[in-house]
C-alpha cells in the first residue's frame, strides 16, 4: 500500500496530495497510531476493541505494536473476565506463550456451557481439541487422586465398627460433590472453600462429621497440592 507512487515534490498549484483508502476505522487507527508515536501507549479496555486493533497490526506487519499488544492480552482483567476469548485470540494469531497462560485460567470456567464467540469460530479444530484435552486430562487426573488414608477418621461413624476403617460418611458427600465440581472445573478453588466442605458435613447426617473434617485439615491440604501440582496448561 505504501509502496503506490506518489506526485512529484513540490506539488503544484492546486495538487492535493493522493488519500489512500483504508479499511480499518478511525479509532482503530488513531490507537495504532498512539502505539507508533513516541506518547504513553493506550489500554485497550475490552477484548472486542483488541480483536480489531491486533487484526489491524497483523495485517500492517506493525511489530512493535504486536509485541505491544500480546503483553495486553494476558491482563489480569482479561483473564479473569474471559479467560476463554483470550485463548482463542491468542490461538487464532498463533500467540502460543499468552494462548498456554489463557489455557491455565480457562479452567476455573465450564468450557462447555460458555457460548460460541466469532473468535472460537476462526480457530482451528486442533487449538480447540488441544483446549478440551486440557480439561478432560486434568479432571480426570484429579478425580483419580480422590482417595482417602486410613487415618482420617470420624468418631461417630467409626463407633459400630471398631476395629476397622471406616471412611467418614463427609467422606462419600465430598467425594461426590468433588467429582462433579472437577468434572465442570478441574481446579482446586471450590471444593476446599469452607463453605463446600460444610455442604458435605451437612450432607453426611452425622453430628461429628464437621469436626472430623476440621481435624483433617492436612489431609485436606496434601491433597489440594496435588491437585495443583497437575499439568495445568495446553
Amino acid at each position: 500500500m505504501f509502496a503506490l507512487p506518489q506526485p512529484p515534490e513540490p506539488l503544484a498549484k492546486g495538487e492535493s496530495r493522493p488519500v489512500i483508502p483504508m479499511s480499518e476505522p478511525g479509532s482503530t487507527l488513531h490507537t495504532l497510531l498512539r502505539f507508533i508515536y513516541p506518547v504513553p501507549h493506550p489500554t485497550i479496555s475490552s477484548l472486542d476493541e483488541f480483536a480489531t486493533v491486533v487484526g489491524a497490526a497483523i495485517k500492517y506487519d506493525l511489530l512493535g505494536v504486536i509485541s505491544s499488544l500480546r503483553q495486553q492480552l494476558i491482563s489480569p482483567v482479561f483473564l479473569r473476565d474471559d479467560p476463554i476469548r483470550v485463548f482463542a485470540i491468542a490461538s487464532l494469531y498463533d500467540f502460543e506463550d499468552e494462548a498456554r497462560i489463557a489455557s491455565r485460567h480457562t479452567l476455573s470456567t465450564p468450557i462447555l456451557d460458555r457460548p460460541l464467540t466469532d473468535d472460537l469460530r476462526l480457530i482451528t479444530a486442533h487449538s480447540y481439541h488441544r483446549l478440551l484435552v486440557l480439561h478432560k486430562k486434568r479432571s480426570d487426573d484429579a478425580q483419580a487422586l480422590l482417595k482417602i488414608p486410613g487415618d482420617v477418621k470420624c468418631v461417630e461413624c467409626a463407633g459400630p465398627y471398631y476395629g476397622r476403617f471406616i471412611p467418614p460418611k463427609w467422606w462419600r458427600e465430598f467425594k461426590r460433590m468433588a467429582r462433579v465440581e472437577l468434572a465442570e472445573r478441574p481446579t482446586t478453588d471450590i471444593i476446599f472453600d469452607m463453605a463446600f466442605l460444610g455442604q458435605a458435613a451437612k450432607a453426611s447426617g452425622c453430628g461429628r462429621c464437621a469436626e472430623s473434617i476440621l481435624e483433617s485439615h492436612q489431609f485436606f491440604s496434601d491433597l489440594k497440592r496435588q491437585i495443583d501440582d497437575l499439568p495445568s496448561t495446553i
